[in-house]
């Protein structure tokens, strides 16, 4: 993977829920901060997360996500949004300063490292846990135009990686995965 992506390795546990092992140095995408490991997650982790789930599960996921109601109530602070997953692990989204907008939306999973332990330890997370990030990612609070573009392009992008997954998963197979974009532009065509 390169540089603005975090360096993750994802399995399928014997308890079916997604493993995440971390590797590499800190970045800007994957860095320590405080008692917490920040991981902002980009489509191509989310693929990434997506890829081990079993094809029932990402249908169940797929279900919920167009079936369910997918607005987060998030606790709001200054320049973020937090929702509590369980004890050490949340989802942050920021709304602040970006590097080419005054205001952006896009989301983190920060995971509690009291030992400030480098690379992280394996994390797992579950089928429901999976399905609050991505719903972290399309929910819509702020009124802002770019963040009604953002929600969107997110859930254009999220539910092409679903589809790819269960209509054609060996094209997510292999060292050389396509991109989101790549993805996106082969879920229109097949």
């Amino acid at each position: 993977m390169t540089g603005q992506m975090a360096n993750i390795t994802t399995e399928l546990s014997e308890h079916n829920t997604i493993r995440i092992t971390f590797a590499g140095r800190q970045a800007r995408h994957l860095r320590l901060t405080d008692v917490w490991t920040d991981w902002m997650l980009s489509m191509n982790d989310f693929r990434d997360l997506i890829i081990p789930l079993r094809r029932e599960h990402a249908d169940i996921i797929t279900t919920n996500l167009l079936n369910g109601p997918n607005r987060l109530q998030f606790v709001n602070t200054d320049i973020r949004q937090e929702y509590n997953l369980n004890g050490d692990k949340k989802i942050v989204r920021r709304l602040g300063p970006g590097n080419t907008r005054s205001l952006y939306q896009s989301v983190a999973l920060f995971i509690e490292n009291n030992t400030r332990t480098w690379p992280p330890e394996q994390i797992e997370i579950n089928q429901e846990q999976l399905l609050l990030l991505i719903r972290a990612m399309i929910t819509l609070d702020c009124p802002e135009n770019h963040c009604a573009t953002d929600s969107l392009r997110n859930l254009q992008y999220l539910l092409a990686i679903l589809w790819v997954k269960k209509k054609n998963p060996k094209l997510l197979q292999g060292i050389n995965r396509p991109n989101s974009n790549e993805i996106f532009r082969i879920s229109l065509v097949k």
